[in-house]
């Protein structure tokens, strides 16, 4: 318990799903948390869950997707609590498309969601973890940034630019005390995108990866000695042979 005390971590996508079991698991340990997603009725209900186990937890309604969202959630950060310790790029959208059946809005929409919003929020956290000399930054990529899926074109190509944006990352930020990994998660049993056929309500209810098996392999990211750092993290359940 307490592995985070004190420590600032800002995480997308936190309505639901990973991270919302994130925001969980880091608040447990005693991370005081700004969380962000569409849904302010959900982030609600999140940040007063959070509270109860006693840190602070403050939201910010928006599209991740949309600039104005990353530098208001990172001001949002430093007014509350002066620096930013962790940030966890998790907001993610996925469609199962041919490339035939796949739009430009649709392709659009995937990339804008998956690493436009990376980009955004890495590029306006970055200076304030450059002023304390220190910062964890994690890029949720997927298996399928590793190896492409048939009929997931957009959402593969997606998943490779995050893994190449937190590769870059790490070379040009180490030096300044910021150390950046790319998590690839397999299959999840989570809610993600049910209706657009990237997961279904059989995959929702299996045995596959839970929200809490994903907190607990970040929080190791984040608890790594000053002189070490996990760059990649491949996370896969039990269940799952490659």
């Amino acid at each position: 318990m307490n592995q985070l005390k004190n420590k600032v971590a800002i995480i997308t996508g936190a309505s639901s799903g990973f991270g919302l079991g994130t925001a969980y698991k880091f608040a447990s340990e005693g991370c005081n948390l700004i969380i962000t997603a569409r849904n302010e009725t959900k982030l609600k209900e999140v940040a007063d869950k959070c509270q109860q186990m006693g840190n602070q937890t403050f939201y910010y309604a928006g599209d991740a997707r949309d600039e104005k969202t990353a530098k208001a959630v990172i001001s949002l950060a430093i007014n509350k609590f002066h620096k930013i310790d962790i940030l966890i790029n998790n907001a993610g959208i996925g469609k199962l498309l041919s490339i035939e059946e796949t739009s430009v809005k649709d392709f659009e929409l995937i990339m804008d969601t998956n690493v436009k919003s990376a980009f955004c929020f890495t590029k306006c956290a970055v200076p304030e973890m450059k002023k304390a000399h220190s910062g964890q930054i994690i890029m949720t990529s997927s298996v399928t940034g590793i190896k492409g899926h048939a009929d997931e074109t957009a959402y593969t190509c997606s998943k490779f630019a995050i893994r190449g944006l937190g590769q870059a990352l790490d070379q040009e930020l180490l030096d300044y005390g910021i150390k950046t990994c790319v998590f690839c998660p397999h299959a999840g049993a989570t809610n993600f995108e049910v209706g657009f056929g990237r997961t279904s309500k059989e995959v929702a209810q299996s045995d596959f990866l839970t929200p809490e098996d994903v907190a607990s392999a970040l929080l190791s990211v984040c608890v790594q000695p000053k002189h070490s750092r996990i760059v990649e993290l491949r996370l896969a359940s039990n269940n799952v042979k490659y």
